[in-house]
């Protein structure tokens, strides 16, 4: 019993040489039948597959990995719902297609996992969050299944916890072995040191030698203040971004890639966006000290999907989206605002429907200047005050009243977010 025990949780005993064969050939004959058994089960009916909405479990795969990974709940959103959710239902499709009875997936129909896996490698992604990501995938398509399954269907379910495994070893197997390949080339030991160094950073935990090392190599002071920054590079990849975070490094700068940006923070004294090609926009707050730092960098990460969404360019203090950061903080006040505020307006879109709308925005954009609002819209100076007082009458706002238009020009600009 002793040695079966230990066989069966893979610890080695010492055997005699015709033991050990003895042994072997009972498991060998123990596989084979079990085996066996499993092969004759009847494969999952396509039917139940089909019933699974596979958009839906993407997505909440998708909200899991944000969550509940570090590295994914790093990267921006551009990314998360861009290139990780098209894999994601990728990997449900080929996996339930193999569950219903398809063909196991050729090698082809998996380059794209090593690619996005290459990607992971190059920001740095610890290879056991991008792993976690597949089991969690795995594991959700199993209770889903189980979930989904009728009666009639129950039965089939041991051969389909088969194949998801199987499937689960396949492309684990695809996305290491690109992972481990990319970080060999792009990704050195310094860069995995220096995430490290900003985790601590940002966590107020206690340095110990090795950040106080990796940050000495760097050559940033961790005792002062700093400035934090995040830049994106119009059009470019993961790589060049990873290029352009390992340029910012070299002149002293704790720069990271999450995806399609840069990430990090400086010494006062020295400019975190000086080393960036003339493409990127980025995005840099004030001076912080550290117990600001997580805050400042998280306003920082989302100033700079702000600023690529208004194509903005060049370099933007954060003071230059202050509104635009209370708003999205808030979604349900932006929400409310837009209730009450801009929809009875009128609709977004010019013509008739949308003059109402247009000339609330243009005349608060021109300071209330009511000759040149009436220019800029080709009218009749009495025909936009005859519109703005409708504007008023339907809002309830008197734009001559400071409150009042504050509330407009969050209202729009909060409009302006949802374009």
């Amino acid at each position: 019993m002793k040695r079966r025990a230990a066989l069966r949780v893979g610890i080695h005993v010492r055997l005699t040489s015709d033991q050990h064969v003895g042994e072997r050939t009972r498991l060998r004959n123990i596989v084979i039948r079990h085996n066996g058994g499993v092969g004759k089960i009847s494969q999952p009916p396509a039917a139940l597959t089909e019933r699974i909405d596979r958009d839906d479990l993407a997505e909440a795969l998708l909200d899991a990995f944000r969550t509940e990974i570090p590295g994914y709940s790093r990267l921006p959103e551009s990314v998360l719902r861009g290139q990780i959710l098209e894999v994601i239902r990728q990997n449900l499709d080929l996996c339930l297609a193999w569950v219903a009875g398809g063909e196991e997936p050729q090698t082809a129909h998996l380059d794209e996992f090593g690619a996005s896996a290459k990607n992971r490698a190059a920001e740095a992604m610890p290879v056991e969050d991008l792993l976690r990501a597949y089991r969690m995938g795995a594991t959700a398509v199993w209770r889903v299944l189980v979930a989904e399954a009728a009666a009639d269907e129950r039965d089939a379910l041991l051969r389909a916890a088969e194949l998801v495994m199987s499937y689960l070893d396949r492309v684990s197997g695809i996305v290491a072995a690109a992972y481990l390949e990319e970080r060999q080339h792009l990704v050195s030991e310094q860069e995995r040191e220096l995430r490290a160094l900003l985790d601590a950073l940002l966590e107020g935990d206690a340095l110990d030698t090795s950040h106080h090392e990796a940050a000495a190599r760097l050559g940033l002071s961790v005792s002062g203040r700093f400035t934090t920054f995040a830049a994106t590079i119009s059009g470019a990849g993961t790589h060049a971004h990873a290029r352009a975070a390992a340029g910012l490094r070299a002149g002293g700068v704790l720069a990271l890639t999450e995806g399609d940006r840069v990430v990090g923070l400086s010494s006062p004294r020295r400019d975190p966006t000086i080393a960036l090609p003339a493409a990127a926009v980025a995005v840099v707050d004030v001076e912080v000290a550290r117990e600001e730092l997580a805050e400042s960098l998280a306003n920082i990460r989302l100033g700079i999907d702000i600023a690529v969404r208004d194509s903005r360019t060049g370099i933007v203090p954060i003071g230059d989206l202050t509104l635009d950061l209370l708003l999205a903080r808030a979604p349900r006040l932006a929400a409310d605002l837009r209730r009450r505020v801009t929809d009875p307006l009128g609709a977004k879109q010019s013509g008739p429907s949308g003059d109402l709308r247009r000339t609330v925005a243009t005349y608060v954009e021109l300071h209330r200047d009511r000759q040149q609002t009436a220019k800029r819209l080709h009218i009749h100076p009495n025909t936009l005050d005859h519109r703005l007082r409708r504007a008023r009458e339907l809002t309830k706002l008197d734009l001559d009243d400071p409150e009042d238009l504050a509330t407009m020009v969050l209202a729009l600009r909060g409009d302006r977010m949802t374009s």
